[in-house]
């Protein structure tokens, strides 16, 4: 039985662009040089982005929408520019960026952007000093740039015209559709987090009614934090696609954590410092990054695929609750009752929701479309299931123990659970009971946040349930 990953996509943009002469090249290349000078004589670093445009045709829609990505990630990390000057021609497109620092320092700045995902190896960043030097790789210490093709020096390949345009064009095509894929995973993470926020009502959650337990939340600022989080998902996502031919290892989980820590920041900067989602942060950044490492390597990723990669992302991760203080709470379930957590869940590789969450809704839904109610059950089979370390840490285990066996009795209950009206108020009613109790069940939102996202990306086989 398999899953295989779905999402509609944009028509990805045409190639076709105007051929330009060689001496219009080399004209282009010189009035650059000239912008340059320009503009450094006011001082400080310049940083130079151009586009690696193979054969005559220098600018075409594809070749736009990739600067456009280029323009944006790079003004993401230059917070105040002296000054800017964009220039875009038939020759070619050429944005200079006139910043203070060190240019050392920028220099790695902008290596670390160009290797971040596989659409920033068309992109070319120079950084000129205040002294019109240019810093180069080797002067951090790196090789020259490699070929997009091969793995040799990218100017001796151009040099001596090792590989065909058509391909290096084809591979200009498949960066760009894989950068449409980062977005789309960003884009319908985003709708999965506003989806499992306004589903109503929910036990110990915020939910579009109440708050639930949670005097410091409500669901605007569920709305704020999943805006200011999902790009941070499509970059885990992107830098999962330049692991491609690599096994998954806890390598790549080092490199999106500090993604993931940014995530956090912009999540707390728009939600004045409450924690909405960092566990949901943590289980969509590993998907989404799991995830674009299949997509870079074939062209299709199965759910199984998707799980077996987040396993091996986190092969290392329970070490961590037996590391330093318990200055967590879920240190602090695993020290005193063996309860691991998110951390758990992320290294079985959800298998809470592939065995429990996931089945049901699936079931429910095909049983009569209703989306809602379909997801309602999942919740509590998500409650009946999941050892949340959010509602241990907030009731203890014997409350969480309770809140369990309630959620097992309504599943067994399936006149209840077939009735959306029913469903609704039998976990209306206990709501109101876990507001009292001050209970949060955090933990399963993440995961009901998830099982939304896969319920509408990983289509099974005809026929079949996960």
């Amino acid at each position: 039985m398999t899953a295989t990953y779905t999402a509609p996509l944009p028509p990805l943009p045409t190639h076709a662009g105007r051929a330009v002469a060689l001496d219009d090249i080399l004209a282009a290349r010189d009035a650059r040089a000239a912008r340059q000078q320009a503009m450094q004589a006011a001082g400080g670093v310049l940083i130079s982005l151009t586009l690696a445009a193979p054969g005559a045709v220098k600018r075409s829609p594809l070749l736009d929408a990739v600067f456009q990505a280029a323009q944006q990630a790079v003004e993401n990390t230059i917070p105040t520019p002296q000054a800017i000057n964009i220039h875009i021609d038939d020759c070619g497109h050429h944005a200079l960026y006139r910043v203070d620092g060190d240019a050392h320092e920028w220099k790695r700045a902008m290596l670390a952007l160009e290797a971040a995902s596989p659409l920033a190896r068309l992109w070319d960043i120079d950084i000129i000093a205040a002294n019109d030097r240019p810093i180069s790789r080797a002067d951090c210490g790196l090789l020259p740039r490699r070929c997009l093709l091969c793995d040799d020096d990218a100017k001796t390949c151009a040099r001596e015209r090792r590989h065909d345009i058509a391909a290096l064009q084809a591979d200009i095509a498949r960066r760009y559709r894989l950068h449409q894929q980062a977005q789309s995973i960003a884009d319908t993470m985003r709708q999965a987090l506003i989806t499992e926020a306004t589903l109503t009502p929910k036990a110990g959650l915020v939910d579009a009614a109440h708050n639930g337990g949670h005097h410091d939340m409500n669901l605007a600022l569920f709305l704020r934090s999943a805006d200011a989080i999902a790009p941070y998902l499509g970059d885990c996502a992107a830098t999962g696609m330049t692991f491609a031919g690599h096994p998954a290892s806890p390598a790549l989980l080092a490199a999106i954590r500090p993604i993931g820590l940014a995530a956090e920041a912009a999540m707390r900067a728009a939600t004045g410092g409450v924690n909405t989602h960092k566990g949901a942060i943590f289980a969509f950044g590993l998907t989404a990054a799991a995830l674009g490492k299949r997509l870079a390597e074939q062209h299709a990723a199965t759910l199984a695929d998707v799980q077996a990669d987040v396993r091996a992302l986190c092969a290392e991760i329970l070490a961590e609750l037996r590391q330093g203080d318990c200055d967590s709470a879920g240190k602090r379930g695993y020290a005193r009752h063996g309860i691991s957590g998110a951390r758990g869940e992320a290294a079985s590789g959800f298998a809470t929701v592939s065995a429990h969450a996931l089945p049901l809704y699936q079931q429910e839904l095909a049983a009569d479309g209703n989306e809602r109610r379909a997801l309602l059950a999942a919740l509590v089979a998500l409650y009946a299931a999941n050892d949340d370390s959010t509602t241990l840490a907030r009731v203890g285990l014997d409350g969480l123990r309770a809140h369990q066996h309630w959620a097992r009795t309504l599943l067994a209950d399936r006149a209840t659970l077939a009735d959306e009206a029913r469903l609704s108020d039998a976990i209306a009613a206990y709501a109101r009971n876990c507001a009292a109790k001050r209970l949060s069940a955090g933990g399963s939102a993440d995961l009901l946040a998830l099982t939304a996202w896969l319920g509408q990306h990983f289509t099974p086989n005809p026929g079949t349930l996960l």
